[in-house]
Order: structure tokens, then sequence, then C-alpha cells
């Protein structure tokens, strides 16, 4: 897909449909919606080039995949209180078993748990100054 904002909002419906056609669980699939929204928005704006968005799964985990044309790997970074930035891969974090980056920096990915009896990931903890899931 052409990097237009616009696009985010797509990518998360044809995860949707995706993901209900194969029957994924519920709360699996809205982790899914909110990783592919987070990582496509990255890609627009932080990539350069089409964006790809890739889903596999099998009956443990969903693999989502965003690939653009630039070789900066995605980092996560430290969001000010006031600023509007730099959660979108802290929350992947938080939804996912595991997240990271491929071929080169050009793609990022997120698994999520698909089993229905998926092992809570979120984690409460007191206040810190580092954030938390």
């Amino acid at each position: 897909m052409e990097p237009v904002d616009a696009h985010v909002a797509q990518a998360r419906r044809t995860t949707a449909t995706v993901l209900k056609h194969w029957s994924l669980p519920e709360t699996s699939a809205e982790d899914a919606r909110l990783v592919v929204s987070e990582l496509v928005s990255n890609a627009i704006i932080h990539g350069s080039g089409d964006v790809r968005l890739r889903l596999r799964h099998d009956d443990q985990e969903l693999l989502i995949r965003v690939t653009d044309d630039s070789t900066a790997p995605a980092r996560r970074r430290r969001a000010s209180a006031a600023g509007l930035g730099g959660r979108g891969l802290h929350l992947v974090a938080c939804l996912s078993l595991r997240w990271g980056v491929a071929d080169g920096g050009r793609t990022t990915y997120a698994v999520i748990p698909t089993l229905t009896e998926a092992p809570s990931r979120r984690r409460t903890t007191q206040l810190s100054k580092e954030p938390t899931c």
C-alpha cells in the first residue's frame, strides 16, 4: 500500500476480516488490530516507500510483519508526558510475546499468542520512571 495515513485504518479492517475468517479468539484479534495499527503507522511515518503487511498464523501464534523500504530499524523511544508520539512500539512490546526487526531494518514484526487460554502478558506494577506493560 502507498504510505498514506488512511491506509492505517484499511490495514486494521483487512486484518480484522482475515482474523475473523481464521476464527482467532477475540482477545488475540483485538491485540493484533492494535499492533497492526502501530506498526503500519510507524512504517508510514518513519519508513520510506510502499508499506507491506503480512499475517501468518498457526495453532499458537500470529506473526505480523510490516515492511517498507527504509533500512533504519524501528526502535522504542521514550515518550514525554506531554508528547503525542513515542508510545507505539511500547504498546507493541506489551501486547506481543516478542517483537523485533528483520531484513536489514526493513521489516518490523510482532508475535501475538492465538491460544484461547493465552497467558496474560499485561503486568501491573507500581508507578516508576520506566514504562511498563
